[in-house]
């Protein structure tokens, strides 16, 4: 959707076509009306960012039709991110199918805690992004742009938010702000912010009251810019942030409390007599565990620089980048508490002997993961004004990824690791704009890419430790081709062709007592599209359609299959290419400004994802309950769906502009955002129910100050965020001996909780 609220259009940004109040968009690296390119993008401008109430990756779902995002361990996990349909199935931040860019340099781990509050916009590009954003871009992208420091006056802002929450602990507060200056007149600027924030906690613990679902933050940030003329400019970018947040708002529910509950249930195969739930209840957030884990803390650097040089018409520049991100990790092994008389539902059941403890279930297991990659890109690009438009670039991308469990520790490897992976990407791309006519364009685009993945040898390492250096190396060729028709030059049709990779990975066996490693295959996914954009009114209206048609091929997954490793045929567990995938689905996005004072937004997605793999497939057991019965244990996914992705999603809300109050123009603001029902597991035989989301917010604004009342969640929505990764089950702490009600294979099931009702006030002052 086109979120251009009635604030965005009075206060102009400096890329904006002040003409159409059109929103400028990046996403084919030309600077360009959001509605002139043949692209499913949805694009947020600062002030749709603060009026919706955008504060996080987290909640760019709210908004964008066919984005989902699953943090099983909050923030700390982001393990599915899900744009079309498509679930990556795994937590590793290297094999997603989306990148998060700034300024267009890519900024990989796990990005749910950067904070949106300083953007001039954020552009979220559907469909394979291979092209032209290069790798991990498999089905999309999300770009934040970031403003350029300007003018002959010291300016900035500060602001601070505080709001409480239904019967949680601890509030939750926000402190930050930004100054701007000039150091050489119309030159040099410089740029720095910083901020404090505290998601507080929702519950406490139930054995020793520690926070559950807290998350701070401290972040500060400087941009410098140079831009002696219009020929030449360079803007240098810095950040770091710290993260400390507490155990996750993460239940593991037992199957007494699905039957306490009056939810049915029935015996599901592979139980033994077990049972599952027909849906999911609500988690309870009050009956968490932590066995004293400290939670999660993470330090980001994250440093930019963009270089651009104009020769003539012709536009040359450099994009680079550096992270550098550390998190040690220290969660429960099942979040529930193990006392006589702690747990609300199992702690009077232990004292009567009426179950067990699972020993495996008990205490913690601390990690850590070091993080580290450098990105380079040199583009060269056409006049834009002409009718052949051209690019050509390359590219290149390292990356370092040391991670371990110190549980694991030993006096040959002190840190407990486990694995010491590189990669290495090295591009050339390029595109061309054809404009046949005024109305019909053929865009070509192309990304050439050779990546290897590496490791050295670490015959220390946990788990598998290797005496021999391993690499990998794989080429893929992903295009796109677009051809667009202008009907009017307020309505144009599109269709285009893309190809998006996953990269391809590693994994570790031991065969004969030597560690080898096993690969798999990039992933491939064909994206067929069509899609028109039209504004009407004179731009008052705006909707943007598109249809997609999907096919995923040598898809990625953990299983058990026949390798040959080292001359030997040997039967291994580790990820292979041994799924295939059909996706359908639409996007339609809106923007109706019915009068000067009314503005109503809307969207709505659909994007149904098949298995098309008919021969059966061995796969981890954890993910195997519900599927029907077979002798070697093997199932069939052909016709399942992924756990934790929607079907459907959408959005509706509107804005109304008040009259003048004392200086000050209110406006209100109402958004309900809906996610529809999804599996919990991957046997596809227990759902969790869709949920709409209310948010709210009053707003009076005026020259230097912005106050605002706002509401999040404001009718209680309890359904469950997500479920297992990819659809696993979890291991109960709890052991029925009742088994002739609850079977001899008792499973249990994750549930990820939401946030309850906030309320609080917003305060901005600008200078």
């Amino acid at each position: 959707m086109m979120f251009c609220s009635t604030s965005a259009l009075a206060q102009v940004a400096a890329d904006e076509d002040v003409s159409s109040n059109a929103i400028i968009v990046t996403a084919k690296s030309r600077k360009e009306t959001l509605q002139e390119v043949p692209l499913a993008i949805t694009a947020l401008t600062s002030d749709d960012l603060a009026s919706a109430q955008i504060r996080d990756v987290r909640d760019l779902q709210k908004v964008t039709p066919n984005l989902s995002l699953f943090a099983g361990s909050g923030r700390n996990d982001p393990s599915a991110y899900s744009l079309r349909g498509l679930a990556p199935n795994t937590s590793d931040e290297r094999y997603q199918g989306i990148s998060v860019f700034i300024d267009g340099v890519a900024l990989s781990g796990q990005l749910a805690s950067l904070d949106l509050e300083n953007l001039q916009r954020v552009e979220v590009i559907k469909g394979p992004q291979s092209a032209n954003f290069g790798r991990a871009t498999y089905s999309g992208a999300i770009n934040y742009v970031t403003v350029d420091p300007s003018g002959d006056e010291v300016t900035g802002f500060v602001k601070a938010r505080g709001s409480l929450m239904n019967s949680a602990p601890e509030a939750s507060y926000y402190f930050g702000g930004t100054i701007t200056a000039p150091l050489v007149k119309d030159a040099l600027w410089a740029s720095v912010a910083g901020s404090v924030f505290q998601n507080g906690a929702i519950a406490k613990s139930r054995d020793g009251g520690a926070p559950i679902g807290r998350e701070r933050t401290q972040a500060v940030s400087g941009t410098l810019y140079f831009k002696p003329d219009d020929t030449f400019s360079i803007k240098l970018r810095g950040m770091y942030q710290h993260d400390r947040d507490s155990v996750a708002a993460q239940v593991v529910e037992q199957p007494r409390e699905w039957v306490q509950s009056g939810i049915a249930t029935a015996p599901f195969a592979r139980g033994n007599g077990s049972i599952f739930p027909k849906y999911l209840p609500d988690p309870d957030i009050d009956n968490i565990g932590t066995s004293g884990a400290d939670g999660y803390a993470r330090d980001r650097y994250f440093a930019s620089a963009v270089v651009t040089k104009m020769f003539g018409d012709y536009e040359l520049s450099y994009r680079g980048g550096y992270v550098n991100e550390s998190r040690t990790a220290d969660a429960p092994n099942a979040p529930r508490a193990s006392g006589v008389g702690q747990d609300k539902v199992f702690g009077e059941a232990l004292a009567n002997n009426e179950v067990t403890l699972r020993g495996a279930s008990l205490g913690t297991f601390p990690s850590y993961e070091k993080f580290t990659n450098t990105s380079h890109q040199l583009m060269l690009l056409s006049p834009g004004d002409k009718p052949l438009r051209w690019r050509v670039g390359a590219y290149y991308f390292w990356e370092r990824d040391d991670t371990g469990f110190t549980s694991f520790a030993t006096t040959a490897n002190p840190a407990g690791r486990t694995r010491d992976d590189r990669l290495e990407n090295r591009a050339i791309f390029g595109g061309l704009d054809w404009d046949f006519t005024q109305q019909l364009t053929l865009s070509l685009e192309g990304r050439y890419a050779r990546e290897r993945i590496f490791a050295p040898s670490c015959p220390s390492c946990a788990f598998y430790p290797t005496t021999s250096d391993y690499s990998q190396v794989s080429k893929d060729f992903s295009p796109r081709v677009t051809v667009s028709y202008k009907a009017t030059p307020q309505n144009m049709l599109y269709a285009l062709f893309s190809k998006g990779v996953k990269s391809a990975r590693a994994g570790y066996v031991t065969v004969g007592g030597v560690t080898q490693p096993v690969y798999a295959d990039p992933e491939k996914l064909y994206n067929y599209e069509i899609g028109s954009k039209n504004s009407f009114f004179g731009g008052a209206l705006t909707l943007n359609l598109a249809a997609f048609y999907d096919e995923v091929k040598d898809q990625q997954l953990v299983s058990t299959l026949e390798r040959t490793v080292s001359g030997q045929t040997v039967t291994v567990s580790a990820v292979g290419n041994v799924g295939s995938s059909r996706i359908v689905g639409f996007e339609a996005e809106s923007n109706w400004r019915v009068t000067p004072q009314l503005t109503l937004r809307g969207s709505v997605g659909y994007a149904k994802q098949e298995f098309t793999n008919p021969n059966p497939i061995l796969i981890s057991s954890g993910s195997t309950a519900g599927f029907p019965v077979t002798t070697n244990g093997s199932v069939v996914l052909d016709g399942l769906t992924q756990a934790n992705v929607p079907y459907w999603n959408g959005f509706i809300g509107g804005e109304y502009q008040l009259p003048e109050v004392g200086g000050f123009l209110p406006s209100l603001r109402v958004d309900g955002s809906y996610r529809g029902s999804y599996f919990a597991t991957l046997s596809n035989t227990v759902k969790v129910r869709s949920a709409w989301t209310v948010d709210a917010r009053l707003n009076l604004t005026s020259d230097l100050i912005d106050l605002a009342l706002f509401g999040r969640n404001i009718l209680n929505n309890q359904r469950a965020t997500g479920s297992g990764l990819a659809g696993a089950t979890a291991s109960c702490m709890f052991i029925e001996r009742d088994t002739a009600t609850y079977g001899t294979n008792q499973q249990c099931l994750y549930a990820s909780a939401p946030r309850p009702p906030e309320f609080g006030m917003e305060a901005t002052l600008r200078f």
